[in-house]
Parts: C-alpha cells; structure tokens; sequence
C-alpha cells in the first residue's frame, strides 16, 4: 500500500510541478534500496554484502572493516549521500551529509556500524539533509616517536590536540542521543563556517613522547578519559573565510601554561590554534617573525609550538598552538583596566590596540584621517579596541586625544612624537618587520599597548600575523612594496631622530654578539620538526572541497625547499639592507643602545587625581519672586595657558547645576576641574530653560555665590552647608540670633571661621 501512495504521490508531485527526484529500485513499502557503494565494491557498483536493512525510517549497515573512499547511494545513483563538511572519517562520529556532496573517505576502520534516517516526503523519496552516525572500534593507526599508537591519521611526530564540540541547547547544556551520549556539533569544522560564536567543548592535549618539547618542559594535559572544559570559535579574517582549515580560538575553562610556553611560568584561559593555511612559505612567515621579535628584544612577543589537532575526531592537520594577545599572565606588560571605566586615575591604562584594515563598529573602532609627510597612499587611520573591548566615554576620549595627538605631531614631522610613543620599542618592531619584507606591517594587525600613570608611553607591540612576510622585493623596503599603505611608517622614515635610532639598533642587533646570529639554526631546527606532520597536513587537505570563493590549504609537504626560499629571502634582504646608509655594515661589536630618555607627554586632567588647586566652584541664588526650578552654569574667555574660548563647563547654555543649600537658603551648586584654568577675566553665565532666560554676566571667582538679582559674595566668602550647626557674629563681634537680609556676618561652623555676605 505504501509503495501505491509513494507512486501517486510522485505523480501528483509532477502534476503539480513539484521538485521531485525519480528513484532506482524501491522495496515493498516504497522507500529506496540504499547501499554503500565505494572503492572497496568492485568499481562503485551496487553489491548485496554493501545493501543496507531498513526498520521504519531508519538505514543500518554493519561491515568488518571500511577503507577508502565510499557513498551511500541506490542502485541506479538517483538518490545518493556524500560528505556535507567533513570527508576524512578516521574514527567514531556523527558527520552531516547531503545529497550528491562530496565522497567519504574512510580511514582504515574495523567493526563499523552506519546509521541515518531518510524521512519520506509528501512528493516522494527525494532526499533531505540528513546525519550519519558511524561508528567504529578501531581505525588506521601509526607509530609516534615514543611508540604511542596514533588512531587520527596523524604523522605521529607531534603533540596531538583533540578536540569535541558538542550540540547544545538554549541553556548551553549539552543535548544527549537515546544511549546518554554527547552529540557532536561538526558545524565547527564546517568549510562554510562563517560565524565566531564559541562552541562548547572539551580537550586534551597529548606531548606525545616529543622529547624536544618535554626537555622545555611540556606536559600533557587532561586525557581522553578525563578531557577538560574549554569553548571554541573561529578566529581572523580572511583565512577564516577562505579557507576549509580554519584558525580557532580558545578559552579554556581553567588556566594552563599549555606546553610551558611561558618560561616563568604564567598561566592563561586564552590560547588561539593558528592554522598557516595560506602560508606557501613552509608555516615560516610567523616563526621567524615571531622569533625575531623575541630576539630583538620587543617587550612581549606571543610563542607558539606546533602540534597536530584533531576536532570530533576529525584530523584538521598541523596547528600552532599560540598564545593570545591578554594583559596579565606573564603577557602583554600593563595593568588590566576594566570595560566601561569613568575612574579619572584609572584610565591612563592599560590599553592594547590594533592599528586595523579593517572597518569595525564605532562602539568598537576609532577612525581619523592618517597624516604625515610622505606622499604616498594614506588610508584611514584605524584603531581598533582590544584590551578594554568596551571604552566608556572617558576611555574614548583618552585613547583618541592620544592618538589624535600622535598623528599631527608625524603630519608635524616633530620630534614630541617621542613623549608618546616609545622610539626603542618601534625601531625594533620596525627593523623585524623590514628584515621579513612583511608588506602588510603597519597596515594591519599591527598592535600598540600603553601602561597606566606618568611617565608612560605607547609601545609597538606585540608581533602578531605575519602572514604576508616575504612578499615584498628583497631589494626595496616594505612600504615600497605594498600598494594599500603602511600607517605612519613612511613618514617616520622622514624623520631623523628615528633613521638614528633605526641605525644603532640595527648595527647591534645584527652585530657578532647581536639577537639576529642562531635565527638560521633555529629555522633548521623547526622544519625537522614539522616536516612529517606538514606531509600529513598536505594529504589530509589535498582535493578537499573549499569555500565558496575559497583558496586550496597551502602545500608545505616540501619543506626543504620551502626552509631553503625563506633563507635565500632572509639573506638577500639583510644584505640589501647592510648596503643602506641608513642601516650600516653588519657583523661589528656594538652594545645595546641605551633607552631613549626623552619625558613622557604629562597626562590630561582629566585622566590624573584631581588637583584642589584647579577646582573652580560656583553658587547660585535665585532671590527673585519666581525663582528657576533648573539653572545651568555657562563660563567662557580664555584660559592661563592661552586657550581661547575656554567653555570650561562646556558650550552654550553650559551644564546644569545641583541643588544645594547655601546658609539656610534653597542654591545650586558647580564644581569642576577643568583640563584648562581660566584666566583671571573669564566670565561665568547663569540661565535656565536651556539658555532663554539668563542672568547677568559675573566675572569668574571660584567659590563666589552670585545671586540672580546680580549681587555676589566677596572672594573671600565660603559657602555655609545649613545642616551643620553655625553660629552668626556681627562686624563688631556681638552674637546675632536671626541674620538679615544685606548684612556682613562672621559665621563659625565647628572649628571653622569665615566672612559671608546676606
């Protein structure tokens, strides 16, 4: 009877004009016979010992062992399944399929059981994306350099990262199958993953008997029996979008020093998986940038170490396992400040911040017009928030005045630039960032930090995303090479004092006793590391499907001749540079040179303690018949240091003042410490209903109390607060009980003595 209604339903599809898709052989009940059809069935073909038994919805196939690569499919390929994200199977999982993708391959399995579910339509048997669950007891394994069996299609050589993200609900807890068992969510290794939302998860990571990695002191961390908790998201740019191999983030739930990469010791929840899939250079553009960073001496620069990850059992090739940009941890070095902070003696810092090629958000972006005095292409100026995420208004004003500040003083070509940013810190950034010829330096990427108080200056670091190292000539500088503009550098390059700089840094630092000696050594010393993993890299992601519009995962199984392009580059590079008068000859004995002294721009106002000397106060009595239920305060003329129109209490009609009591009397009340003195003529304003109606115009005295009839207190009255207890004398000395109206009084509250006027 089903196979009656499957059949007039396909014909009522067609009537209809419906999408239907036409069917190989259907059994009894009108659902499609469906068989596993790969390289291990005679040529793809439909075999009995490959059909799968059918209860209700439900496909079940049991096999002793699956190798290669394979669909499930019918007897005429109408109807088949392949591979919606994931193709590799190299273990138990649950993968997303859709009709026609992509073939599976499995990965040496044995004892396998295959399981989905095709639900029948109302027009027929066409298919629906569907979940296959597979599971097997075993699967292809190797030997790791400590005889640690390898079940993942590793190369065995490296540390190995498992990850499993699971399925969640609206909660955030973990949704479970029918046997109690986590599900997995392979979205995250979706090759269209496009979001960076965090997935929850688990994770252990396994040293693997690496013994150049256990003599730094790594260790393993959680088990396959015991994983720890951590959330998952995906990370960057454009090799998020690009490619299938996809960058991460992670935060786990509990701090680690993951493979001891911090040499004092420093723990963090925050940690990135770096996955080098566009990088043709042998995963060697960050190594060597970040090695030189360390090497030069910048004043935090990220490790990495590299390790092999696995995701739902899924093998994702060769990762680097870094450490993220964070305040604190035996990181970046500045006092973590909090989102949203309006403290005045807090908001010096600290900051870290990305000079972007990227718009953002306001809320999270500020932009200006970048200066300078070179005459090549200047793109927008950029500055994007990192550490605080969240500015608060004060926040905002601090790190725009700044740089607002820095960039005219380089349209200036002026040397005060150096009160605000650290010229020792920025030659060594700059001199590792020309060494790799990295054209997307100071474009992109490129992070400032500043500490909190006096004396503090922005520093250029850390080093981050070397990803576009040695595109530029070897025989030009980088500025010279990149056609979407290097934010500041151009014109810095003007500047004597920084070619100075440049110079003596560069002299030491690539001098016999320099940083730069062993980088050759060290690069040998990783390309023996990776070089199996990079081949196992290499096939896992050969012929993989890509995004929409996406690039092939960069081939590195070469890794010899890709070691010996970047040395050749390395070389040719440092001696074009040695051959600049603005750099100098290499190989001398220089010393480090000494810190630059020069004193850091003093901090605003408004970002230091309150000073009480430049605290201006204000009182207001309206002694008219209809009084102002609402007054604001408004003073202008020009301050001590010469600014003019300084609108202390902002523009016109100026800010509201509080109500107070002023010697038993209804007031308000202003108090300010404005960023500039005014000046002895500055003139103060009252007025309410938004400026429409005013008093007269009263010469500024802080601590006065004007009256809107146009009478004030003397400059040596102090305003009375009614409600601590005070007593009234006359001129003459003589105790008054009821104080009148235009009377001169001395009043004594507590031990305090002073002149008002009535």
């Amino acid at each position: 009877m089903t196979r009656i209604y499957f059949c007039i339903a396909m014909m009522l599809g067609m009537l209809l004009g419906l999408p239907t898709v036409s069917a190989g052989t259907l059994d009894t009940d009108g659902y499609p016979i469906m068989y596993l059809r790969g390289e291990q069935t005679d040529g793809w073909a439909a075999q009995d010992a490959y059909k799968f038994s059918r209860n209700g919805d439900t496909y079940t196939l049991h096999l002793e062992s699956l190798n290669g690569e394979f669909k499930i499919s019918d007897d005429d390929w109408q109807l088949n399944y392949g591979s919606s994200s994931i193709t590799n199977i190299s273990t138990s999982m649950a993968v997303p399929a859709e009709p026609n993708g992509p073939n599976f391959n499995a990965m040496g399995l044995t004892d396998v059981t295959i399981v989905f579910d095709i639900v029948m339509n109302a027009y027929g048997s066409s298919l629906s994306p569907t979940t296959i669950k597979i599971t097997a007891t075993g699967s292809g394994s190797g030997s790791g350099s400590g005889g640690s069996t390898i079940t993942d299609g590793a190369s065995g050589t490296l540390p190995l990262l498992h990850i499993n993200v699971y399925q969640t609900d609206a909660n955030g807890e973990f949704i479970l199958d029918i046997d109690g068992n986590k599900i997995f969510d392979n979205s995250v290794i979706d090759k269209d993953l496009a979001h960076k939302n965090y997935f929850k998860g688990e994770y252990w990571l396994d040293v693997n008997d690496c013994q150049w990695l256990i003599d730094q002191g790594a260790k393993s961390v959680g088990s396959a029996e015991e994983p720890l908790a951590l959330q998952i998201k995906a990370r960057g740019n454009f090799t998020r979008i690009a490619f299938a191999k996809k960058p991460f983030k992670l935060k786990l739930d509990k701090k680690q020093n993951l493979l001891n990469m911090n040499i004092n010791g420093g723990k963090s929840k925050h940690w990135a998986i770096l996955a080098g899939a566009d990088d043709n250079m042998g995963y060697l553009r960050n190594i060597v940038g970040f090695n030189l960073g360390e090497r030069i001496g910048l004043p935090w620069t990220p490790r990495q170490q590299p390790v092999e990850v696995i995701i739902n059992g899924d093998y994702r090739g060769l990762y680097f396992l870094t450490e993220s940009i964070r305040v604190g941890d035996g990181r970046v070095p500045v006092e973590e400040l909090d989102d949203n902070c309006e403290d005045r003696t807090l908001v010096s810092g600290g900051y870290i911040v990305e000079l972007d090629n990227y718009d953002e958000p306001e809320e999270s972006q500020i932009q200006m017009a970048e200066k300078g005095q070179s005459d090549q292409y200047k793109d927008l100026l950029r500055i994007t928030f990192n550490t605080p995420e969240v500015y608060s208004a004060l926040q905002r004003r601090f790190v725009k005045d700044q740089f607002t500040a820095i960039n005219d003083l380089i349209g200036e070509n002026s040397d005060d630039m150096w009160r605000y940013i650290d010229i020792d810190d920025l030659a060594r950034y700059y001199i590792v960032e020309e060494v790799i010829s990295h054209t997307e330096s100071f474009h992109g990427s490129t992070y400032m930090f500043r500490d909190r108080g006096e004396g503090q200056k922005w520093h250029f670091s850390p080093l981050w995303d070397c990803g576009n190292a040695f595109n530029g000539y070897t025989d030009a500088y980088f500025y010279d090479c990149d056609p979407f503009g290097n934010t500041w550098i151009p014109s810095l390059r003007m500047n004597d004092t920084f070619n100075a700089k440049v110079k003596e840094t560069w002299q030491w630092f690539m001098g016999v006793n320099g940083g730069y000696q062993g980088i050759i050594g060290d690069i040998d010393t990783f390309c023996q590391h990776v070089a199996e993993a990079a081949k196992a890299d290499a096939k896992r992601w050969q012929g993989a499907p890509v995004p929409y519009g996406g690039q092939d995962v960069a081939d590195n199984s070469d890794m010899e001749s890709r070691r010996d392009a970047v040395v050749r580059h390395l070389n040719a590079k440092v001696n074009w540079l040695a051959q600049q008068a603005d750099f100098g000859q290499i190989g001398g004995d220089y010393a480090e040179p000494a810190r630059d002294t020069t004193e850091a721009m003093p901090l605003p106002s408004y970002a230091c303690e309150p000073n009480p000397e430049n605290i201006i106060s204000a009182y207001f009595i309206d002694d008219t018949a209809t009084p102002w239920t609402t007054v604001n305060a408004y003073v202008y003329g020009a301050s001590v240091d010469g600014v003019e129109n300084n609108e202390i209490f902002g523009i016109w009609p100026g800010s509201a003042m509080e109500p107070t009591i002023v010697d038993g009397k209804a007031a308000f009340k202003i108090v300010s410490e404005p960023e500039h003195k005014p000046a002895e003529n500055a003139k103060i304003i009252f007025n309410s209903e938004q400026g429409s109606v005013q008093s007269s115009t009263f010469t500024l005295v802080s601590g006065n109390v004007y009256y809107r009839s146009g009478k004030q207190t003397g400059v040596d009255a102090v305003v009375v607060d009614v409600e601590a207890a005070s007593e009234y004398y006359d001129v003459m000395g003589r105790k008054v009980a009821e104080p009148v109206a235009e009377g001169v009084y001395i009043v004594r509250t507590g031990d305090k003595v002073s002149k008002v006027i009535r």
